[in-house]
């Protein structure tokens, strides 16, 4: 069987929750992270199994872990099913706090040397992993994916979307990441250590704070970027293909208007330096 966790927010982190005998197994070299909000679609349609399969596959050890953020749909369910004949997959059930949230319940949860967090829909198909690995293993502490980069390619994305994209992009460029080029892809990854690092001091998304809500989407990978930044940490950007994948969930202008006023949360942080590294 697999290994199915119950965790509640208030347990993060390190709150000490038993592991599972599946867990206890010699640590992976990767760890990917999937947040999950009502994402029975995605799951119905194959979207994890592609995950599943592709980490089948691979010489190196692995485990997958399903972040159920509060469910509403027969997500979790799915997700037990799965884990029932994939021994590397895990399902880790948190109360609904959103995206940041959950993303941060995986990392903790986590035991690879590397630690990826995807999206469930594989709007970036979880292949690219390999060359984030790659990064990785050649010295870089962050590998982000980039739908901006030469190479990359963007499929299908509406022509709104794209263009409040684009605007939000150049605005993070100017205040806080002028070297990034795209700091919202849902795909990346980090070295273990710097992962709970960059985690454990978030501001705008600290743990056991709600963010964006619902399937809404939240800018807590630029405060992640930020903080990264701050501590010197070696970023690497590399071109992903990244296709739409058409929902009702999501209000572009809706989110958008979110995003910039939590961009905005983090320049006042950084301009206050509440993102310094104190002590020697």
């Amino acid at each position: 069987m697999g290994a199915a966790i119950i965790l509640s927010n208030e347990s993060l982190p390190g709150g000490g929750w038993e592991l599972t005998s599946a867990q206890k197994q010699e640590a992976p070299l990767l760890s990917v992270v999937i947040p999950a909000y009502n994402e029975e679609e995605n799951v119905r349609r194959g979207a994890l199994q592609e995950v599943v399969d592709y980490l089948s596959s691979q010489k190196y050890a692995s485990e997958l872990i399903v972040v159920d953020d509060g469910s509403e749909d027969d997500t979790a369910a799915l997700v037990v099913e799965v884990s029932s004949r994939y021994p590397f997959v895990s399902l880790l059930r948190t109360q609904h706090g959103g995206k940041a949230a959950a993303v941060t319940a995986g990392v903790f949860a986590a035991r690879g040397a590397y630690i990826s967090f995807t999206d469930m829909d594989q709007s970036t198909p979880i292949r690219f992993v390999e060359d984030a690995l790659r990064e990785l293993q050649a010295g870089s502490d962050v590998v982000i994916g980039s739908r901006w980069r030469k190479g990359a390619a963007r499929l299908g994305e509406p022509l709104v979307r794209h263009l409040l994209g684009r605007i939000f992009a150049s605005l993070v460029r100017i205040l806080l990441l002028a070297e990034i080029t795209d700091s919202q892809c849902g795909f990346k990854s980090f070295s273990g250590k710097v992962a709970h690092e960059l985690f454990s001091n978030m501001r705008v998304f600290s743990i056991g704070s709600q963010g964006a809500m619902g399937p809404m989407v939240s800018a807590f990978d630029v405060e992640l970027l930020v903080l990264a930044k701050k501590r010197g940490f070696r970023i690497k950007e590399i071109p992903v293909i990244w296709r739409h994948v058409s929902t009702r969930r999501v209000s572009p202008f809706r989110d958008a208007y979110r995003m910039f006023k939590q961009v905005a949360q983090v320049w006042l942080n950084n301009v206050r330096g509440r993102y310094d590294v104190s002590g020697p």
